[in-house]
């Protein structure tokens, strides 16, 4: 009579190779999750890279279509990661969809170029928040809706377009942007 190969040591080589795939990450500690790849979401938001520089959680924010017109601004922000040992700059932001993209200190604080430098080893947060530093979308040429509108990023380690999400205002807020 002979024994069947399925029985409990045929698993054994299985189990082994599962063993050993579980711990592979524990032989490399210092190495560091990759980044999701170029234009992944993250709960709506988007993420990019170009070289060292690491944009994430980017996103736009608006009121309701049926509150939006031409003309409007609207806040665009994001999270920027310098992983070279040197300082980085986004020195550029672009799109079709309005005249201009600008940097603010703060809600009230003077429009200015995009020039944000960002030390080695750093992040630098453009994320919404009462007197935080953001990007404005100035002057858009339509209502956006809900519509994802691609936007370009000028960095010192080069350019990147991101297709980036319009995502609504919660309910009772308001933008920290305004109108031109």
């Amino acid at each position: 009579m002979r024994t069947s190969p399925r029985g409990p040591r045929a698993l054994l080589p299985f189990l082994s190779a599962l063993c050993v795939l579980a711990l592979l990450p524990a032989c490399n500690p210092g190495q560091r999750e990759s980044p999701l790849p170029q234009g992944t979401s993250r709960e709506g938001l988007v993420d990019g890279q170009v070289g060292a520089m690491r944009l994430l959680h980017v996103h736009i924010l608006a009121p309701p279509m049926d509150r939006q017109k031409a003309g409007d601004d609207l806040g665009l922000y994001l999270t920027l990661v310098n992983e070279s040992d040197q300082p980085q700059k986004l020195d550029g932001v672009t799109t079709v969809h309005a005249r201009k993209v600008v940097y603010r200190a703060g809600p009230g604080a003077p429009q200015q170029d995009v020039n944000v430098t960002v030390p080695a080893r750093s992040t630098v947060s453009l994320q919404e928040g009462q007197n935080r530093p953001h990007l404005e979308v100035l002057d858009i040429d339509r209502p956006l809706g809900a519509t994802p509108i691609d936007v370009t990023f000028r960095l010192t380690t080069g350019t990147t377009t991101l297709r980036i999400p319009v995502l609504p205002l919660e309910p009772g807020s308001t933008p920290a942007p305004g109108h031109s």
